[in-house]
């Protein structure tokens, strides 16, 4: 059964249309990168996962529950963009009200949540109140609660921010201990070299689409060629065109594509000429990091 599957997945707020037509699925032990710069629509997909956001069409479940549903919701852990830690409270209390919510035995979660504070280096801020925390602790006592429950399935939006580089190789190694134990991580980022370190697999967020999916590799580390063509392009043309390797429609006459070397490009090219779209240009396109500025 799939952890998690998106089906046409479409939002808007207002007129603005966030995510169109949004499909994958994902399952087993794994851990995926959704990349995208900021404003791509990263969060606002996680939030349909949880159920906060509800979708004009398609459909989202998790483990075969429709998403939002309270079976749903506890087979999720999820580490929002900002942490929304409780200032009030110190850190222990954080960790065990966050336990006693999702049903952790209190012995079990003591244990666990000093562990978790030691190996994020604040066990000595245990008993610090919240609101005296810079926001770098502020998101690794975020961090701690996210990985305190055994939970299948975790939703990490943009977990790196306000770290430092030991708080980074921390979380590393906490998604790697967790995917090792069978759970399904989903991590939305802007950051390729971070997700580099922890996915195998990765897809990318683009103007509310999924443009690209495969590998890590093939997402991110591929060039790109532009191609400018005669014929007026839609996205039917290309699929059919290109033989499922995934693209970007630019306008009605040009299409990028990930490429892995010059012969590579020479075959699509071939291809392309063979379907008579007019080929009139074919060039490297400029480097991915626009993608995730």
């Amino acid at each position: 059964m799939d952890a998690l599957k998106l089906e046409n997945v479409g939002v808007r707020f207002g007129k603005r249309v966030v995510l169109k037509d949004v499909s994958f699925s994902l399952s087993g032990a794994s851990s995926t990168a959704l990349l995208g710069k900021n404003g791509a629509g990263k969060t606002t997909l996680l939030r349909c996962v949880l159920g906060i956001v509800k979708p004009f069409s398609g459909s989202v479940s998790v483990f075969g529950k429709k998403a939002g549903t309270v079976e749903a919701k506890r087979l999720i852990a999820y580490l929002p963009e900002r942490p929304g830690v409780y200032e009030r409270l110190n850190a222990l209390q954080n960790m065990l009200f966050h336990a006693k919510l999702n049903g952790l035995h209190s012995e079990v979660a003591k244990r666990r949540s000093e562990e978790l504070l030691e190996k994020l280096d604040l066990g000595s801020h245990t008993f610090s109140q919240v609101h005296t925390f810079s926001k770098g602790m502020k998101q690794r006592l975020a961090i701690a609660r996210t990985f305190l429950t055994d939970s299948p399935l975790l939703l990490l939006d943009e977990p790196t921010s306000g770290l430092d580089p030991d708080g980074v190789s921390v979380l590393v190694s906490l998604i790697k201990e967790r995917v090792e134990k069978g759970a399904t991580v989903l991590i939305g980022t802007h950051n390729p070299y971070f997700a580099s370190r922890v996915c195998e697999c990765a897809m990318l967020l683009s103007a509310g689409r999924i443009s690209r999916k495969g590998s890590l590799e093939e997402v991110v580390f591929q060039k790109r060629v532009r191609v400018s063509v005669l014929s007026k392009l839609n996205e039917e043309t290309l699929k059919h065109a290109l033989n499922g390797r995934p693209f970007k429609l630019l306008d009605q006459h040009q299409f990028e594509f990930c490429v892995k070397d010059k012969e590579d490009t020479a075959k699509v090219v071939e291809t392309l000429v063979a379907q008579k779209l007019g080929v009139v240009r074919v060039e490297q396109a400029e480097s991915l990091e626009e993608d995730f500025g």
